[in-house]
């Protein structure tokens, strides 16, 4: 996609919507929701994933190695459990790092209309 400033703008206004042009990948946007006010939920929510994942490896494990059915069920629900709390816990992000796309080219937009409206 062609990127395409009105050369009416300032150059600092230039800058400014070309970098909002760029669409960020993955990662800038996963980075995106570690800043400003929601960067403490989101580290506790990324710990309590982890913990999470990593019971739910080990109980798999065990699960693994288990001998008898009892035992295989009281390990194997909790893996089950764990991972699943884990993944649902991780795709939550998802949704809120496609509403900060979308307010960065909302922001693009009314720059847009308010540089052409001068």
């Amino acid at each position: 996609m062609t990127t395409i400033v009105p050369q009416s703008l300032s150059e600092n206004d230039q800058a400014i919507l070309r970098r909002l042009e760029r669409q960020p990948g993955f990662f800038e946007l996963a980075a995106g929701l570690f800043k400003d006010g929601q960067a403490w939920p989101t580290l506790a929510m990324m710990a309590a994933e982890v913990g999470l994942f990593i019971g739910g490896a080990w109980c798999a494990w065990r699960f693994s190695q288990s001998g008898e059915v009892i035992e295989a069920l009281r390990w194997g629900f909790p893996a089950l459990g764990m991972i699943l709390m884990s993944f649902t816990i991780k795709f939550a992000f998802w949704p809120v790092m496609h509403i900060n796309r979308l307010k960065r080219q909302v922001a693009e937009l009314e720059l847009r209309l308010t540089r052409s409206a001068r």
